[in-house]
């Protein structure tokens, strides 16, 4: 099989990427054999594709067109949908997607060995403020989620364009002129930003020579406090001069409540910068989950869905059984990022200590800052260092709460966790493959107890896991 080979075929399943794959049987008629995969179909689509690369042993194909469409096919209110690659699933109803999802993880988890079930992926809620200014809003279930999303780091492509990566490409790019992830008023902001670039002859950042000005625009909202920073992300600060920062405060400064310049200077292809200048507002914003307000710097993780987030703390604080308790009890954050899940669980028990343990330094000192903003710094100590250092282990607990980055846990921390044996462990998981892999060893002195699936990312495949382990 050639790049631009024609296929034809009716999806069946979706593979562990999210795209729609089926079998192709050599005969006659056909150009070669073997599973198909083709990105942005669903099951039931009668296809016609054209082959474009082999991915890990899997052929791709590209749509051109749909004979006839799977009964999960919707129409997508984007334009750029079926090319950018922020939505592999905005054609798929949202119904759908949750079944999907539902299945692939159920999947995972009995191919593991896993006879735990999940009945439900909880659905992504979406909110609507009581009026323009507003911190109140009011959440209800969506058919059709969107404008979900508290930050988008938008790429700048080496023709000019400002957006985000084509689906499966590392340097094409789609020029956007809008975005229903974060809000409807995107395309403006990186129109603003093209024009300025233009006026003040910056080039945009080539990722193939690392040549080039203009690298990242990164928009992050408070979505319940109205605040919204602007970064754009060079390669060089010093090549913004005064007049060309002017001139973008100018243009950007009724969009935004905070205007920034991160300077990332290493050759790499990341949004996050080494160091910033405040152009307008403050270096941070604020966001408020679950009537507590949190401190946001540039670079600070935060979960990117504000609102499923509030229901991700209350089903970890349900898994803790902090409620069920009246005595003291103490807890190990051992990712504790800024004190996300921390500072919301203190609130929730008086007599509840929290130790929090986290990588980023930066992510501590806010961590304290927050702690002390909502009230609670007597009932948690935060402390900054790698997890596999295992410098934590020492520290008395009864239940840990684990929310490692994708890659998931190192494996000193499984073993000193398991040697550990806290009594509970609440295992928050943005990555179920690896989820399920790391449950085979916890499962040797734990059983699970509950599992609960939360939609963080709808039109993706990506979902969120929480697993409660007990100590047998």
């Amino acid at each position: 099989m050639r790049f631009g080979h024609r296929l034809t075929g009716k999806i069946e399943a979706f593979d562990d990427k999210g795209r729609g794959v089926f079998e192709l049987h050599s005969d006659k008629t056909t150009v070669g054999s073997g599973r198909i995969a083709i990105p942005f179909s669903t099951t039931g689509d009668e296809v016609i594709a054209t082959f474009v690369k082999r991915d890990h042993g899997v052929k791709v194909a590209r749509i051109e067109s749909i004979v006839t469409p799977g009964p999960d096919r919707v129409s997508t209110p984007c334009p750029h949908a079926g090319i950018c690659g922020g939505c592999l699933w905005q054609h798929l109803s949202y119904d759908a997607q949750r079944r999907i999802k539902q299945d692939m993880i159920n999947a995972a988890f009995a191919n593991a060995g896993h006879n735990e079930r999940i009945t439900e992926v909880m659905p992504c809620l979406v909110e609507t403020p009581t009026n323009q200014h507003a911190e109140k809003h009011t959440a209800h279930p969506s058919a059709t989620p969107f404008y979900f999303r508290n930050r988008m780091d938008y790429a700048v492509g080496w023709n000019g364009e400002i957006g985000l990566k084509e689906y499966g490409q590392w340097n094409r790019y789609v020029d956007l002129t809008t975005c229903l992830l974060l809000d409807d008023n995107v395309g403006e902001t990186l129109q603003l930003v093209r024009d300025w670039m233009h006026k003040a002859d910056l080039q945009p950042w080539d990722a193939k020579f690392h040549t080039g000005d203009i690298r990242y625009v990164v928009i992050r909202d408070g979505k319940h406090t109205n605040q919204r920073m602007i970064i754009v992300v060079v390669k060089d600060a010093s090549r913004i001069t005064p007049a060309y920062r002017s001139l973008l405060t100018t243009s950007l400064a009724k969009l935004c409540t905070s205007l920034l310049i991160g300077e990332q200077s290493l050759p790499t292809d990341i949004s996050f910068a080494q160091k910033f200048d405040t152009l307008i507002g403050d270096p941070w914003i604020t966001e408020i989950a679950s009537n507590i307000r949190y401190r946001i710097y540039p670079n600070s993780f935060f979960q990117t869905n504000t609102v499923m987030a509030e229901e991700l703390q209350r089903k970890v604080a349900e898994f803790t059984g902090i409620r069920d308790h009246t005595n003291s009890h103490r807890i190990l954050d051992l990712y504790c990022g800024l004190g996300f899940f921390s500072i919301f669980l203190a609130k929730q028990v008086s007599s509840l200590h929290i130790s929090g343990f986290e990588i980023d330094a930066e992510a501590i000192n806010l961590a304290q800052y927050n702690a002390k903003m909502n009230g609670v710094a007597t009932q948690c100590d935060f402390t900054s260092g790698p997890a596999e250092d295992l410098s934590w282990k020492n520290i008395e607990t009864d239940c840990m709460i684990l929310d490692p980055p994708r890659a998931g846990l190192h494996p000193k921390v499984i073993k000193a966790i398991i040697e550990k044996h806290p009594q509970t462990i609440v295992y928050v998981s943005c990555n179920y493959h690896r989820l399920v892999e790391e449950l085979k060893q916890f499962k040797n002195v734990y059983h699970i107890e509950s599992v609960q699936a939360i939609d963080l990312f709808p039109h993706t495949r990506h979902v969120e896991v929480v697993v409660k382990l007990r100590y047998t």
